[in-house]
């Protein structure tokens, strides 16, 4: 004699979610919002660069900025914000110099993107030419060998690649 049992549907309670039930008859992200509203708060400080008041998550791990030239200011100093002097193609090389990396070429990020057809060749998906820097499509420029596996920074062995492939990529050869 065999029994059967019903299959419990185990998915969240909200209306439409998919998702896997966690607790309280809701999966993870609709019980944190029920129940732990302000978890993930941001919380008020100031912009590191020109104390503008600003809203950022607790436990951020960059110094906070308001703006993209804030940011710039951050990263290259302030004569670099005031001249309007940054050379992407300049600090590429010197930064694959201090990698240890042998410098074959020189050349411009557009020069890259616009040989590539400003599409990521990982995911083979366009790049957004508009999009912030902080976007995970927009366009970035990729080492195929990357330069602490010994890759050099010349033409051939770079490509156009989006934000989010090139952060999954991190160090690893293409």
């Amino acid at each position: 004699m065999t029994t059967t049992t019903a299959v419990r549907n185990e998915t969240c309670s909200e209306p439409g979610c998919p998702n896997k039930l966690r607790a309280r008859g809701l999966c993870s992200t609709h019980y944190n919002r029920a129940h732990q509203p302000n978890r993930h708060a941001a919380v008020p400080t100031t912009c590191t660069a020109c104390s503008t008041p600003i809203l950022r998550p607790r436990k951020a791990d960059r110094r906070p900025t308001c703006s993209i030239a804030c940011r710039r200011i951050v990263q290259f100093g302030p004569a670099a914000a005031r001249t309007g002097s940054y050379d992407w193609s300049t600090d590429a090389a010197k930064r694959a110099e201090l990698a240890g990396a042998t410098v074959i070429d020189r050349f411009d990020r557009l020069q890259v993107f616009e040989r590539d057809g400003w599409t990521c060749y990982r995911c083979e998906l366009p790049t957004d030419p508009d999009a912030s820097p902080f976007d995970v499509m927009s366009p970035t420029v990729d080492h195929v060998v990357p330069l602490s596996k010994g890759g050099e920074h010349a033409l051939a062995n770079v490509r156009c690649c989006c934000l989010g492939c090139n952060s999954a990529k991190q160090d690893h050869a293409a």
